[in-house]
């Protein structure tokens, strides 16, 4: 699934807005072979029904009480959710997140399941002098399952390479302002079994490759009522 980067997002000051994402997942790899993928029959649906389709979702930009730039999760949550189960089946209230303590995300799935993520580690490369951002976070989800009594637990990356320009040489080639590359890893956990967790040796078992432009709603009203 896609994600958002790093909560401090320095370099995106005059971004405080909503975008549309157009994103594209480009590529899946499984580096350790099928038998160490936990959800292969998910995996295998990712490739038959999302590469190289394009889709299109609305996030947003928000500043918290320390004046920073920061991705709005509670509201891009809610916005991801909706493009894959419906804009009925899930909204900002079954989202939990406080933006001024942004490593805990909490959701309510329509059926009884509640997914608890929390960031484990992050990093950020701003290059001075460049319009470019690098960012990369860990995290783990919780899914508390409605007919399990142990809860599944899962381990992420997210790393993710911005390249921006002004909405001024945007409009030059009537393109978009952000363009990113977004690649997401999934690791296994004690809850896939031991054993082959030691096997797989902290590398990577799947690995979800998007292409990913940003761009500015039209601020075209729309044909005028006579």
């Amino acid at each position: 699934m896609l994600l958002q980067p790093k909560p401090s997002l320095v370099g995106f000051r005059d971004r405080c807005s909503r975008w549309i994402v157009d994103a594209t997942l480009t590529n899946v790899k499984m580096p350790l072979g099928e038998k160490f993928v936990p959800d292969l029959q998910s995996v295998s649906r990712a490739v038959r029904d999302d590469l190289e389709k394009p889709v299109e979702y609305e996030v947003s930009f928000i500043r918290n009480q320390q004046g920073l730039v920061i991705t709005d999760r509670r509201f891009n949550t809610a916005s991801l959710m909706a493009l894959y189960l419906g804009k009925d089946a899930i909204s900002v209230n079954r989202v939990d997140w406080n933006p001024n303590d942004p490593n805990l995300l909490n959701i309510r799935l329509p059926g009884g399941t509640d997914v608890r993520t929390r960031v484990t580690r992050r990093s950020q490369d701003n290059r001075a002098g460049e319009e470019r951002l690098d960012t990369s976070e860990f995290f783990e989800q919780v899914f508390d399952l409605p007919d399990r009594v142990e809860p599944k637990v899962k381990a992420s990356q997210c790393f993710t390479k911005y390249k921006w320009r002004t909405t001024e040489e945007a409009a030059i080639d009537n393109g978009p302002e952000i363009v990113a590359t977004q690649v997401v890893s999934d690791y296994l956990t004690p809850y896939d079994g031991e054993m082959l967790m030691m096997q797989a040796k902290d590398r990577p078992v799947v690995v979800f490759t998007y292409r990913m432009t940003f761009r500015r709603p039209s601020l075209d009203p729309g044909p005028q009522q006579a």
